[in-house]
């Protein structure tokens, strides 16, 4: 075995690149690059610039458990995921801020390994084999299972499906491999593509910075500041700010600037949603009623857009409905004073966006070593189990499935992940009072498809729903924790399993009452109240 196979680097593409050749479309999986050498009842793991971080991950000591003949190496990605079970370097920081974990920081930040490659099998060197012929030999491994995921690769005739499946779960980005190609060791090489997930959105201009404050009239823009009504006719929630890089685009905002100056900031005063003092010291302040469009890649943690770019002036009227979307029902996102550093304008491509080559402990600000700071503490775990309803192996599990089920059913793991997917929206909404009834069943749709899929016969179900509910609302996940508890707790204890019927029906009072029923088990009933409006 290698002692060292420095890994391979991505370019940073566009998913038209894919429209040339043959491609694979992969998820981009936010996280900590790592190369591991697998050996029986060994496993070493090497950092993308070759510093070992064994023993910082112990959990991924079970590869060694798995390896079969004389080992292997494997290429990969160290995760850790966030309680809507979608990968956030966030939880991971607090891991790789310390060289050695706790038990019982392991127990409140668990990581996976998600392998992307295979590198090297029972003494045979792959790195001049083509992708697939890689792939196909990783699939036939059979190291997956909680925590080492190997994920779905589609044809890249799919990447549409897969960037919506990616927008939808909450991730940032694509991976296109190069089928064909030969794994570069150690080389950045346009075999393989990074393509960043852009998103667009309206935003309403309530203010700008001025370009150089050399310049006396201070009349060149520097920055529009952006924000996001939090009602209608409300102040306006600051979400970051953008540069206007073309001369087109600032003639045209300049010409409407001149005659809308302001006094006050028709933003938020106080709280998360007000403008930074940093910024507010030279902004200039305008009526808000500039709305334009503006792309970027999700939301920082402080709920600013991440890496915004301006895309110009929206003409006409806006309805309430493209307003939505926005993550302030996460109170904990709200909160969060750690914010992320704000870009004025779009990446250039001498500056790409962080990529899996690099470490995860330069992001956390320390070298590790024996004076390495402690972890930040971990957020208050809610004893309510709708906090961990996603847990770490049931989303690894998913995955795996999902990975196996398209090699023979392609279409039926499209749905799947797409039900993946919702079950992760709704998860992300927990603390929200209450959401849509469709919303919460289309989570119980998704997670009942996964787990017909892993326990094929065993597991027979029904959803059906009367007509006329969409006005009932429930609290996130609601639903769900009973359907998983009959189908943890019940149905998958039994060596036959069992069949589980769901059925929603008007409660006579505007209301529903929804009975999750485990024919070998018993029955859970429960009552969800009618609103004349559903929350956002």
């Amino acid at each position: 075995m290698p002692e060292v196979v420095p890994p391979m680097l991505p370019a940073q593409g566009d998913l038209r690149d894919g429209d040339r050749g043959e491609w694979a479309v992969e998820f981009a999986w936010a996280g900590f690059r790592c190369v591991a050498y697998v050996e029986p009842g060994h496993v070493r793991l090497l950092s993308s610039t070759a510093r070992s971080v064994t023993n910082s991950f112990p959990e991924l000591a079970v590869l060694g458990e798995r390896v079969e003949g004389a080992g292997m190496v494997l290429d990969g990605v160290v995760v850790a995921l966030d309680d809507a079970g979608r990968p956030s370097r966030r939880p991971l920081m607090r891991r790789t801020s310390t060289v050695t974990p706790s038990d019982a920081l392991r127990a409140r930040v668990p990581v996976g390994f998600v392998v992307t490659d295979l590198l090297w099998l029972d003494g045979r060197p792959l790195l001049r084999r083509p992708y697939h012929e890689r792939r196909a030999l990783l699939a036939d491994l059979g190291i997956e299972g909680p925590p080492v995921l190997v994920p779905p690769s589609h044809p890249a005739s799919e990447a549409a499906f897969v960037m919506e499946a990616a927008e939808r779960y909450g991730l940032d980005g694509l991976h296109l491999k190069r089928v064909d190609a030969a794994y570069k060791s150690g080389r950045r090489t346009r075999d393989w593509l990074r393509v960043p997930l852009r998103r667009t959105r309206p935003v309403v201009v309530g203010g700008w910075m001025p370009a150089d404050r050399s310049d006396r009239g201070r009349t060149r823009i520097g920055a529009l500041l952006l924000g996001i009504p939090e009602r209608p006719d409300g102040p306006l929630r600051y979400v970051g700010r953008v540069g206007v890089g073309s001369n087109e685009a600032r003639r045209e905002i300049g010409g409407l600037i001149r005659t809308l100056h302001a006094q006050v900031p028709p933003f938020v005063r106080d709280g998360p949603g007000a403008v930074p003092a940093a910024v507010a010291a030279d902004a200039r302040w305008l009526v808000p009623t500039i709305v334009g469009e503006a792309e970027y890649q999700g939301w920082t943690r402080g709920a600013h857009l991440r890496l915004p770019v301006w895309g110009g002036i929206v003409p006409g009227e806006i309805g309430p409905a493209p307003w939505d979307g926005t993550p302030w029902h996460r109170p904990e996102d709200a909160a969060a004073v750690d914010e992320e550093p704000e870009v004025w304008g779009p990446v250039s491509p001498a500056e790409p966006e962080a990529e899996p080559g690099v470490d995860t402990w330069a992001e956390a600000g320390v070298e590790p070593g024996p004076g390495a700071e402690p972890p930040p503490p971990a957020p208050e775990v809610r004893p309510s189990s709708l906090n961990r309803s996603l847990e770490q192996h049931f989303v690894y599990n998913a995955f795996n499935t999902i990975a196996s089920v398209m090699r023979t059913d392609a279409p039926r793991a499209r749905n799947l992940l797409l039900g993946l997917a919702d079950l992760s929206r709704t998860a992300d909404r927990v603390g929200t009072p209450a959401i849509p009834l469709a919303d919460e069943l289309a989570a119980v749709a998704g997670y009942l498809g996964i787990e017909k899929a892993r326990f094929g016969h065993r597991l027979e179900h029904s959803l059906e729903v009367a007509d006329g509910l969409g006005e009932v609302v429930v609290a996130p996940l609601q639903i769900l924790v009973a359907v998983r508890d009959a189908v943890q707790l019940g149905i998958e204890t039994r060596e036959r399993g069992g069949t589980l019927r769901v059925t929603v029906r008007p409660d006579g009072a505007g209301g529903a009452l929804v009975e999750v029923v485990d024919e070998g088990h018993g029955t859970v009933r429960l009552a969800l109240s009618a609103r004349a409006s559903t929350p956002v």
